[in-house]
């Protein structure tokens, strides 16, 4: 069933091509199934003894895992495998789980917004680490993989320290049986670390561990900041800490914050000086809203690549009130699969522009405005690649190779770091 809707689509997108040729994108190859399988962690302080309790958080989409019909049910199941690895990459310790997962129909098997979150624990002393799991479906076999770095820094005599911060979609007073809990409240973790308009409050805990035994007065401060654009948000309060663990579940507005990668950073101030600070990086997804609000005509500008300058300038000259309508009307002939909610066309030149942004942006400009970028918006992943960054009898090259079109086009590193696309531009229509 699934591998035929895959070649449906392939073939709606081959007949869309021929009505781009201004926009030149190719939307007949996708990079792959995209994963469905993320993990997330953070590690705490244990009461007793000299060890910190890792919380592993893992996310399922559940239109990955393989559903079987039992009785009036669809059940699916998986095993978790985790283990931990010091730096010279030897197994420090491991454990696994299994679990059963079962919905009421199968429209719900195949929802891209079902999913389900879990936690396991380890116990570690401090040390960096490499945490590897390994999600295998029980019924088909498939399996997914992750690694994630982990660094516990190490207890001292008088030493302040602060646990990771955990982020958190779902936060409920009563915690009852929940394998969420955390200090007497249910808090469900956010594993991708997502925001949004469905989620416009940033939740977290975090713990901090002092060591002196005389409460003393300290400066929390709260900066959060985008990684590509200079913005800040700061926000500050008074704690007295010691002796105990002080922990805190807390919140922030960030509705109405541009879309991107963000850091929230906390650290704690004592007479103007930094005596700690831990940093964890989060996101705030693109969304029609979000973009429209903070930069509308930046988005138009980003559609040169599916959009005729026809399109586009009639979509500048939309009121601001109508913008919302016209950005979908824009997209919706656009759409291989009506009769569905999602429009598959769309979703795959936002995920190219999401990928460039995160891999080719420059300190001048974003990654969408680069000549690797134009390219990958236009043609996708490149089947193969030939790079050698550190070639010292010429400049840096890079070679992007597109079997499937026929195509490949060389870039030369022009001294600084940004790839310049070299003649014969092979299709690509250059604008300087």
């Amino acid at each position: 069933m699934r591998k035929g809707f895959i070649i449906s689509i392939f073939c709606f997108w081959m007949l869309l091509v021929p009505f781009l040729v201004l926009a030149q994108t190719d939307f007949g190859y996708m990079e792959g199934k995209e994963s469905i399988f993320f993990i997330d962690c953070a590690a705490f302080r244990e009461n007793t003894g000299e060890k910190f309790r890792v919380e592993i958080y893992y996310k399922i989409l559940t239109q990955g895992l393989t559903f079987i019909k039992a009785e009036d049910k669809f059940k699916a199941a998986y095993e978790i495998q985790l283990f931990a690895f010091n730096k010279i990459n030897k197994e420090q310790t491991g454990t696994s789980m299994e679990e059963d997962y079962s919905v009421n129909t199968y429209e719900e098997t195949r929802s891209p917004s079902n999913f389900l979150i879990n936690r396991i624990n380890l116990s570690l002393y401090s040390g960096r680490y490499k945490l590897r799991i390994k999600m295998i479906d029980s019924n088909s076999g498939s399996a997914f993989e992750s690694e994630k770095d982990l660094n516990i820094p190490s207890r001292g005599k008088g030493k302040i320290l602060f646990s990771d911060i955990e982020f958190i979609r779902q936060l409920s007073d009563s915690a009852g049986a929940s394998r969420f809990n955390q200090k007497g409240k249910d808090a469900v973790p956010s594993v991708t670390r997502s925001y949004g308009d469905t989620d416009p409050t940033l939740l977290f805990y975090y713990e901090i561990y002092p060591e002196a035994q005389t409460p003393r007065p300290y400066l929390l401060r709260y900066d959060v900041g985008h990684l590509a654009q200079n913005f800040h948000h700061q926000d500050t309060s008074t704690v007295v800490l010691g002796p105990g663990i002080f922990s805190r579940f807390d919140s922030m507005n960030i509705e109405g914050f541009p879309s991107g990668d963000y850091y929230l950073a906390i650290e704690l101030v004592e007479k103007g000086q930094v005596k700690f600070r831990v940093e964890n990086p989060f996101q705030i997804e693109w969304s029609f809203t979000n973009l429209l609000k903070n930069d509308y005509f930046k988005a138009i500008d980003q559609l040169k690549y599916v959009a005729s300058a026809d399109e586009m300038k009639k979509l500048k000259l939309v009121p601001e009130e109508k913008r919302l309508q016209a950005w979908l009307e824009f997209w919706k002939p656009k759409d291989p699969t009506p009769a569905t909610p999602e429009n598959e066309l769309r979703d795959e030149y936002y995920r190219r522009l999401k990928y460039v942004n995160q891999n080719f942006s420059l300190p001048t400009k974003e990654g969408w405005e680069t000549d690797m970028g134009m390219v990958y918006m236009v043609y996708g992943p490149p089947d193969d690649t030939d790079k050698h960054p550190f070639d010292r009898e010429s400049q840096a090259f890079q070679k992007w190779y597109y079997y499937r079109n026929n195509r490949e086009f060389l870039f030369l590193d022009r001294g600084d770091g940004e790839y310049l696309l070299q003649p014969p531009y092979d299709g690509i229509i250059r604008k300087y």
